[in-house]
């Protein structure tokens, strides 16, 4: 007969066994649940699967990089590391069959205290952060801050500091990224990307946020190629070659475009004010050779604030004021409706009861139209249009190309508008009230006074480049946009616009350049800020702009700068304050280039001197016409700055690239933009005063650098 006691435990024994059965099951049910739904503490197992699956089909294609007019690269690719920690103590770390060593990240987090301290020291995580991240009850963690994106791209620096640690449980995946190089430099034009998931496959996806990064997307982006396989064999007739994007050339002169970099940063710090933007145009081609705005952003950073996404160019229409009066003196000359000599009452012009108003009201008596060109009398202009009549002065802005887009190739290009009911209405825009352009609008139509009535259109794109042949795929060039004045016109007009600088109560006197040999025709504006319908009062609630045709004669160059709402004026007046951007970058252009002639004349093809010796590669790059610096000290050439092949201004700066240490060469005499290159190909820091040429620097000559040192210059532009 049984033992009841035996029998008793041994029902307590089952239950107990039957109850863990239960418990496991349920817990393996559990983590097949958080399985299949394919997250694990915000780790995506469905997409990682998918992305695996697909890295044997899918084969991603490269995207083209921006380069300036002058090869220097502006965008290119780069790849970035996600990383994450296995928690699960069970697995276990691997070793290596061969050397009997721990394979680097394998395994789980062991230490959490020593992991957690290590990793704070390279990336964007304090130690408290990262523990809490390591404590989780979770298989394995993503790093992602709070704050900022820490770990989730990591540069290739710190994925290597990382990796040398060995750190247990520690792991890394790869994608692709963007990168600039030059920083902030021309962030609105050269644009910004964002990156997506794909649903269906799990590969990360770029693509163009702003500038010629949107606008060129599907020229840089190039097409994904496809591998399709019959069990372990490739289809070859059924897969699809991948096709990597073209490389994109900007008519940016990267010197030019530093010092409108370094002036506009002055200006903005000096006058807090609320926006800035500066363009720099050849007149005769349509090549925007500089351009920037304030505020700006560094492509590099992530996110970026979408406040800053507006590219005043071609968005962010405005009332650009008293320059606009440059255009209704075009259409006055043009019609014969101008008559300089006759003279008006200043001051205050009543039209239907409703007031048009010279600058704060000043009644400077009686005085001739042409001069009250130069002192650019609102009142002048108002009674100008109305000679005109409100069906011609219309079709005259019409002709000019304003309230339509440039089609200059910026995405996203606003038109501009315009109040045209009422008497009022009309006359507030001929001088620049009630009507909204861009500065691409600006400076396009200006290049019609420039150029003898011939406007042309403004461009960005120098040419457009396959990478793997060296193919021109597009060629950018000069389009005539319309005729909408007689030479004759044209020429008087500059005539004028000579008066608003030479004048001693012209209003653009500031912008002198007689003392340099040069003579040049401007007009300058001041528009009232709107803001819910009415107009605000005072100088810090206006757009400050000028529009120069450099020289007046023969205009090689348009410049168009406007500053809304500064909030301090450091100098004597805001034309003082603009002419510091206006007068370094304007010489600049005047005395080094020729720009229009040195871009057809002196362009010379970029040998490759990649796999000789640093004398021969010296020698080579010398004969053909270019300057060279070298990074490194031994063995064979790896690689170069310019790609071989490549047309290249002569006398161009080549930097080539061996092994071993790198010693400061001499830098007097570069510009601005090979010195920033030679510190990009070195990896040391760059810092600068003024601007123009280097005149000296504060490391010497020979001396070694690294990747942690700075090292300083100091520039001048040339007389």
């Amino acid at each position: 007969m049984p033992n009841k006691k035996v029998t008793k435990n041994a029902k307590i024994f089952g239950g107990v066994l039957l109850g863990a059965i239960v418990l496991v099951t349920l817990g393996l049910g559990v983590r097949l649940f958080v399985i299949a739904s394919g997250s694990i503490d915000g780790h995506n197992l469905n997409a990682a699967t998918r992305q695996a699956f697909m890295a044997n089909q899918v084969v991603p294609a490269n995207r083209g990089k921006i380069y300036d007019m002058n090869g220097q690269i502006l965008a290119e690719n780069t790849t970035v590391y996600d990383m994450y920690a296995v928690l699960d103590k069970k697995v276990l770390r691997a070793k290596d069959s061969k050397t009997g060593k721990y394979i680097n990240g394998s395994g789980h987090v062991v230490d959490k205290e020593v992991t957690a301290e290590k990793l704070s020291k390279i990336i964007n995580m304090d130690k408290k952060e990262i523990l809490e991240r390591l404590e989780k009850k979770a298989y394995q963690v993503e790093f992602i801050s709070k704050k900022v994106q820490a770990s989730k791209n990591l540069s290739i620096d710190q994925y290597k500091k990382i990796q040398a640690l060995n750190l247990p449980g520690i792991n890394f995946t790869s994608r692709p990224a963007r990168i600039y190089p030059s920083g902030s430099t021309a962030s609105h034009l050269v644009g910004a990307m964002k990156t997506h998931e794909d649903q269906q496959t799990g590969q990360s996806i770029q693509t163009g946020l702003m500038g010629i990064e949107k606008s060129e997307n599907n020229v840089l982006a190039g097409k994904n190629g496809v591998k399709k396989y019959d069990g372990q064999v490739e289809n070859v007739q059924g897969s699809k070659t991948v096709e990597n994007g073209n490389d994109v050339y900007l008519t940016l002169d990267t010197s030019l475009q530093n010092t409108l970099e370094t002036r506009m940063d002055d200006l903005f710090k000096t006058t807090k004010a609320k926006s800035a933007v500066g363009v720099l145009m050849e007149a005769k081609t349509g090549r925007i050779v500089a351009a920037s705005q304030r505020p700006n952003y560094d492509p590099n950073d992530k996110p970026i604030n979408p406040e800053l996404w507006t590219n005043l160019l071609d968005q962010g229409a405005f009332e650009p004021g008293s320059t606009m009066k440059a255009i209704t003196l075009s259409a006055a000359i043009d019609t014969g409706e101008w008559r300089p000599n006759d003279t008006y009452q200043s001051g205050t012009l009543l039209i239907d009861g409703k007031k048009v108003v010279d600058a704060f009201g000043q009644d400077q008596g009686m005085l001739s139209y042409r001069e009250g060109f130069w002192r650019s009398s609102n009142v002048a202009f108002a009674r100008t249009q109305q000679k005109l009549g409100a069906a011609v002065w219309l079709k005259y802005l019409e002709k000019f190309h304003f309230l339509q887009s440039t089609n200059a190739g910026l995405a996203d290009e606003e038109r501009g508008d315009i109040s045209y009911d009422y008497p009022i209405d009309q006359a507030n825009t001929a001088y620049g009230q009630g009507i909204s352009t861009t500065p691409l609008q600006m400076v396009q139509a200006f290049s019609a006074i420039a150029n003898n009535g011939q406007e042309i259109k403004p461009y960005f794109i120098d040419k457009i480049v396959n990478p793997a042949t060296g193919a021109i795929v597009k060629q950018g060039k000069t389009e005539n946009v319309a005729r909408p004045i007689k030479a004759s016109t044209a020429k008087q007009v500059r005539k004028y616009m000579i008066d608003v600088v030479n004048q001693e109560t012209g209003t653009a006197k500031e912008f002198d350049l007689r003392k340099f040999g040069y003579q040049i025709a401007a007009k300058t504006g001041t528009a009232q800020v709107s803001e819910k319908g009415q107009y605000l009062q005072g100088l810090n609630n206006a757009i400050h702009s000028v529009m120069v045709l450099a020289p007046e004669k023969d205009p090689k160059y348009i410049f168009y700068m406007a500053v809304k709402q500064p909030q301090v004026f450091p100098d004597v007046s805001i034309q003082e304050t603009m002419n510091k951007v206006f007068q370094p970058l304007m010489l600049q252009a005047l005395n080094n280039s020729d720009s229009a002639v040195k871009s057809k004349t002196t362009k010379q093809t970029v040998p490759n001197v990649v796999g000789q010796s640093v004398q021969e590669a010296t020698q080579t790059l010398n004969k053909a016409g270019f300057r060279s610096a070298l990074v490194g000290s031994t063995g064979k050439v790896t690689s170069q700055s310019l790609l071989p092949e490549q047309k290249s201004l002569t006398n161009q700066l080549v930097i080539i690239k061996t092994k071993g240490n790198t010693h400061l060469p001499d830098m007097t005499g570069w510009s601005l933009t090979d010195a920033q290159t030679y510190a990009h190909e070195a990896g040391f820091k760059l810092v600068w005063s003024g601007s123009g040429f280097v005149t000296g620097q504060d490391v010497g000559k020979n001396q070694l650098v690294v990747k942690t040192s700075q090292v300083g210059v100091r520039l001048k532009e040339k007389k």
